[in-house]
C-alpha cells in the first residue's frame, strides 16, 4: 500500500516533467495521451487505496517516506496520513484531473503551447495530492504554496493578453495575504506543540492547559492560531472579502476552470480547516467567524450572478456561493457534511464547466450568454449534461446536490443557536438565489432564439469533449446516494460528529417537504417567467431596485476597496520614507552625524596650527580651567 502511496505523487510529477521538457519529438496528441494515461493509473492505484480503507473498518495508513529535516528536536518529514477522509479527497482529485486531461486533449489541440498546459496540470494535481497526503504542516504548506504558484501559471496561460497577466498577479496577491496569516497560525501552532506533526499535535491536544495560555486582542492563543489558518482557508477559497481573484481566474482555459473550482485550490481550504478539525473543535470565536463568513459568501456572491452575462463568470460566482455553504457547514463543527458537498460540487461544477467549454469552441469562443439562445437543438448532448449539472446546483430532489445541500441546511437548522438559525436563513435565501440564476443561464443560453448571428453553422463537438461530460454527469445524478458513507466518515483524531440521518428514504421525504423546495418552486417560476417568458415588471424598474441591482453589479466595490487601501497604504508608506526614512534615519543618522562630526573636526583642526606656543597656552588654559574647577567644589 505505501508503495501505491508512493507512485502516485511520483506519476504525476513524471507526468509534469517529460511532457514539460520533452522534445518536438515527442507530439501533441502523444504528451496529452501519456499525461493521460499516467493520471489514470494514479487514478487506479487511489480507487485500490480507498477501497482498502474502506474494506478494513478504522484502518488508518500514517508513515513517513523519509525524514526530511532533522535539527535537535525538530523533526520534518514528507509522508502521509490516509484516513477515509484523505482518501476520498485523493479519489476526487484524481477522477477530476483526469477528465479535464482527457478533455483538454481536444479542447487545447490549436494551442501552440499544447504541452506547456498538460505539464502545468500535472503539476497541479501533484501539489494538490501532496496538500492531500500530508501528514504534518509543512508538507501541507508545501502543496499550498504548490497550488498558489502553478494557478498563478495557468490562470496566466495566455500570457500575451494583459487581461489574463493582470488576473493572474491578482490571483498571486490576493493569496499572499492569506498565505501570510497562513504562516502565522502554523508558527503559532509549532509555537504551542513543538512538533509540525499532525499525531503528535493531536495526541498533546488534552495535554495542553489553554486557559493559562497568553490572550491576543481578547482571543485565547488557539483561537487566534486557528483563525489565522482560517484567513489563509479564505483566499484559497475565495471567501469575502478574498474572493476577487477567483472571478478574473476565467482569463486562464475553461478545463484548468474546472480543475480549479471542482477539486484543486480552492477546496484546499475546506480540506484544511476539515484535517485540523481537532484543533478548531476547541475554538469559540474562529468558529463563529467561519459561520459569518461562509453564509455572507453563500448568499451575496450568488446574487452576483443573477447580473452576470459572461458564462464563465456566472458559474465561478456560483463556485464562491457553494463554497460558501462548505464553509458555513465547518463553522457548525459538521466537516463531514461540509466535506460531503464538497465531493458532490466537484462533479457538477467540474460538469457545467466542461459543458461551458463545449459551448464556447462550438461558438467559436464566444461567452457572452447575451449572443447565445436556442441551442437546445443545435447541442442536445450539451444541453442534457449541462441540465443535469444544473438541476444538481440547484437540489432538484434525487440529484446529488439535493443530498448535500439538504444535509448542511439540516445539520445548521439543528444546531440550536441565534447565529446559526441566522447563517440558516441565509442558506435558504442563497439557496433560492442559486435556483435564479443556474436556470437563468439554462434558459438564455439554451433556450429562446439564437442571438449571435448564423445558428446553422453550430455543431456539437468530438467525443474527446463528450464523453467526459457524460461521465460527469452520472457522478453528478448518483453521487449523492453515497450521504451515509460521509454522515458515518471518522476523521483522524476528531471522530464521528453526531449528525441526526434517519435514512435514505425519510431524508428524501424530509427534503422534498422542506423550506428548500420551496425556495427551489419558487426559484423556478421566477426564473421562467423573468428569463424564458420574459416578463417585464414596473417593481423591476423602480429607483431602489435599480440602484440596488448597480450595487451587485459593482460586486459590492470590494475591488474599489482594495485598490483604495492599496492606495492608502502607499501614501503612508511614502509619508513614512520621506519623514522617517529619509529624514530622520538617512538625514539626521546616516548623513547628519558624519557632517556634524566632520564640522567639529574642522574646528578642532584650526586649533592644530603646529606652532610651540600655541599648544603652550592650551596646555596652561587647560591647567587653569582643571584648577579652576577643583577650587569651586572645595570652596
Amino acid at each position: 500500500m505505501e508503495l501505491l502511496l508512493l507512485f502516485i505523487p511520483l506519476l504525476l510529477l513524471t507526468s509534469s516533467l517529460i511532457v514539460g521538457l520533452s522534445s518536438n519529438n515527442l507530439g501533441k496528441i502523444s504528451a496529452g495521451i501519456l499525461s493521460s494515461t499516467l493520471v489514470f493509473v494514479a487514478l487506479i492505484f487511489s480507487s485500490i487505496i480507498l477501497f482498502n480503507i474502506y474494506k478494513h473498518e478504522d484502518q488508518i495508513l500514517y508513515e513517513n517516506f523519509y525524514n526530511w529535516i532533522s535539527i535537535s528536536s525538530l523533526e520534518i518529514g514528507i509522508g502521509y496520513l490516509i484516513d477515509k477522509f484523505s482518501a476520498v479527497m485523493l479519489f476526487v482529485v484524481l477522477l477530476i484531473s483526469f477528465v479535464v486531461h482527457v478533455y483538454s486533449i481536444s479542447y487545447m489541440s490549436e494551442e501552440k503551447d499544447f504541452k506547456r498546459f498538460f505539464s502545468y496540470i500535472a503539476l497541479f494535481t501533484f501539489s494538490m495530492i501532496l496538500l492531500v497526503m500530508s501528514n504534518n504542516l509543512i508538507q501541507l504548506f508545501i502543496g499550498w504554496e504548490g497550488v498558489g504558484l502553478v494557478s498563478y501559471l495557468l490562470i496566466g496561460f495566455f500570457y500575451k493578453k494583459e487581461s489574463a497577466i493582470k488576473a493572474n498577479l491578482k490571483a498571486f496577491l490576493i493569496n499572499r495575504i492569506g498565505d501570510m496569516f497562513f504562516i502565522l497560525g502554523i508558527a503559532m501552532i509549532y509555537a504551542l506543540f513543538d512538533s509540525f506533526d499532525y499525531r503528535t499535535i493531536f495526541i498533546n491536544i488534552n495535554k495542553v492547559d489553554f486557559e493559562n495560555l497568553d490572550s491576543y486582542f481578547g482571543l485565547s492563543y488557539l483561537d487566534l492560531s486557528c483563525l489565522f489558518l482560517f484567513i489563509g482557508a479564505m483566499a484559497k477559497s475565495a471567501q469575502i472579502p478574498l474572493h476577487v481573484w477567483l472571478p478574473d481566474s476565467m482569463e486562464g482555459p475553461t478545463p484548468i476552470s474546472a480543475l480549479i473550482h471542482a477539486a484543486t485550490m480552492v477546496t484546499a481550504g475546506i480540506f484544511m480547516v476539515g484535517r485540523l478539525s481537532p484543533l478548531f473543535e476547541l475554538t469559540d470565536f474562529t468558529n463563529s467567524f467561519i459561520l459569518i463568513i461562509g453564509s455572507s459568501t453563500a448568499l451575496f456572491m450568488g446574487l452576483i450572478a443573477i447580473y452576470e452575462n459572461d458564462i464563465k463568470r456566472v458559474i465561478a460566482y456560483s463556485t464562491i456561493s457553494q463554497l460558501g455553504y462548505m464553509v458555513a457547514a465547518l463553522g457548525i463543527s459538521a466537516y463531514t457534511v461540509s466535506f460531503f458537498h464538497l465531493f458532490t460540487h466537484a462533479f457538477f461544477k467540474a460538469l457545467l464547466f466542461l459543458c461551458a467549454g463545449s459551448i464556447i469552441m462550438s461558438l467559436h469562443h464566444n461567452q457572452d450568454i447575451t449572443k447565445m439562445g436556442g441551442l437546445r437543438s443545435k447541442l442536445p448532448v450539451t444541453y442534457i449534461c449541462f441540465l443535469i449539472g444544473t438541476l444538481s446546483i440547484i437540489g432538484f430532489p434525487l440529484t446529488s446536490g439535493f443530498f448535500s445541500k439538504d444535509l448542511i441546511l439540516e445539520v445548521m437548522l439543528d444546531n440550536n443557536s441565534t447565529i446559526s438559525f441566522v447563517s440558516y436563513n441565509m442558506l435558504l435565501i442563497g439557496a433560492l438565489v442559486t435556483v435564479i440564476y443556474s436556470l437563468r443561464l439554462l434558459f438564455i443560453v439554451f433556450h429562446g432564439d439564437f442571438r449571435g448571428g448564423k445558428l446553422s453553422s453550430i455543431k456539437e463537438q468530438s467525443m474527446i469533449i463528450l464523453l467526459p461530460l457524460i461521465l460527469l454527469a452520472i457522478f453528478s445524478l448518483f453521487s449523492g446516494y453515497l450521504i451515509k458513507t460521509f454522515v458515518d466518515m471518522p476523521i483522524y483524531f476528531y471522530g464521528l460528529k453526531d449528525i441526526h440521518y434517519e435514512g435514505m428514504l425519510p431524508f428524501i421525504s424530509h427534503g422534498i417537504l422542506s423550506p428548500a423546495s420551496i425556495a427551489l418552486i419558487t426559484g423556478f417560476f421566477a426564473a421562467k417567467i423573468l428569463y424564458k417568458d420574459e416578463r417585464k415588471f414596473k417593481m423591476l424598474n423602480s429607483a431602489i431596485t435599480i440602484k440596488l441591482k448597480s450595487f451587485i453589479q459593482t460586486k459590492y466595490k470590494f475591488d474599489e476597496l482594495f485598490i483604495y487601501s492599496s492606495n492608502k497604504t502607499k501614501k503612508i508608506s511614502s509619508l513614512l520614507a520621506s519623514k522617517f526614512d529619509i529624514g530622520l534615519i538617512d538625514g539626521f543618522i546616516v548623513n547628519g552625524l558624519p557632517k556634524k562630526i566632520n564640522k567639529l573636526s574642522q574646528i578642532l583642526k584650526s586649533l592644530s596650527s603646529g606652532y610651540l606656543y600655541h599648544y603652550a597656552f592650551l596646555f596652561v588654559f587647560s591647567i587653569v580651567v582643571i584648577f579652576g574647577i577643583i577650587l569651586a567644589r572645595i570652596l
